[in-house]
């Protein structure tokens, strides 16, 4: 599904340059659920910008389903994102002042969608995530677990290829943290959903199928937790 070949990405500011990744080799196969882990300022980030199609400057290959995407365009990587990646986020980045229907309908409506198949797509996630009967709440009445729920419906509204998850239990408690990756492990296995989680947190990491760890821009273990569904 999505191939790394010697990725290396820099950063220039002012009369320096600052080398973040450095010669990033990595294969996802589709329906994987993988963790990368890595303390603040690993390059973790920076990857999965790349990975997302949120960053289109950068040396090294990238196939995705065997395409070259390294030779695409700003706006082909645009619409690339828009159509196979569903972002999930620490902070939720909720409207609050809207319903949790609307927020979960955004992408939707973006992509021009008929308000008949908006209402009936945000009535299915909402069940998939647990929260069936909260489409007239807004955000800021709910707890933090079920704004992230909200998230992570908003994510699949549009049943994206792959999700990325940056630190999505990073604002979580330990027991809802539990939930929230028990609601993407589902995800995975009744969806075949490839789900890429970001975080720093080793408990979290354990609970992938696949964990590489990256330090100082470069990846340094691959681990298999479990048999990979493959692809």
């Amino acid at each position: 599904m999505i191939e790394l070949k010697n990725i290396n990405k820099s950063y220039i500011q002012g009369p320096n340059s600052y080398h973040i990744l450095h010669d990033i080799n990595l294969k996802i196969e589709q329906g994987e659920f993988l963790a990368i882990m890595g303390q603040s300022g690993s390059g973790k980030s920076t990857l999965i910008n790349i990975i997302g199609f949120l960053d289109d400057q950068f040396e090294g290959t990238y196939y995705y389903y065997d395409h070259p995407i390294h030779e695409y365009t700003r706006a082909q990587f645009s619409s690339l994102r828009n159509r196979n990646v569903g972002f999930v986020f620490q902070n939720f980045k909720l409207i609050q002042n809207v319903s949790i229907a609307e927020n979960v309908a955004l992408p939707l409506l973006y992509a021009g969608e008929k308000r008949a198949v908006i209402k009936e797509r945000v009535a299915q996630v909402l069940e998939a995530v647990g929260l069936k009967g909260y489409e007239t709440q807004l955000p800021k009445n709910l707890s933090g677990g079920q704004q992230q729920r909200v998230s992570i419906a908003r994510a699949i509204v549009t049943r994206p290829k792959f999700l990325i998850a940056d630190e999505p239990t990073g604002a979580l408690d330990s027991e809802t943290s539990k939930e929230i990756m028990a609601l993407f492990k589902r995800l995975n296995k009744e969806n075949n959903t490839t789900i890429i989680i970001v975080t720093h947190d080793p408990n979290v990491g354990a609970q992938a199928d696949r964990l590489v760890h990256i330090l100082d821009g470069r990846l340094t273990e691959d681990q298999t937790h479990r048999q990979s569904k493959g692809g």
